[in-house]
């Protein structure tokens, strides 16, 4: 299993791209992961792939780039003396 997402979608654009590669109008998925992916050291279940199928291939980038801004170091608050 890869360490990081960066990893782990290296590892499937290589998958999709030995897919690619074999796929025709007339070649099953079936066909391709029982006799093809394993010729290239691809052992998958028809599951696994149709869930790796199914991945986008991008890494998710964070939804708000102000996600951590409540951590910010923000204007400075005065200074309360608690005596």
């Amino acid at each position: 299993m890869a360490y990081t997402r960066q990893n782990y979608i290296k590892k499937l654009r290589y998958i999709v791209g030995v897919y690619n590669e074999h796929k025709h109008h007339d070649v099953p998925d079936t066909h391709i992961v029982r006799h093809i992916f394993p010729k290239h050291n691809i052992f998958l279940s028809y599951r696994a792939w149709m869930n790796i199928k199914s991945t986008p291939l991008t890494a998710a980038r964070p939804a708000n780039e102000n996600q951590l801004a409540l951590f910010a170091p923000g204007p400075s608050a005065p200074a309360v003396c608690y005596r």
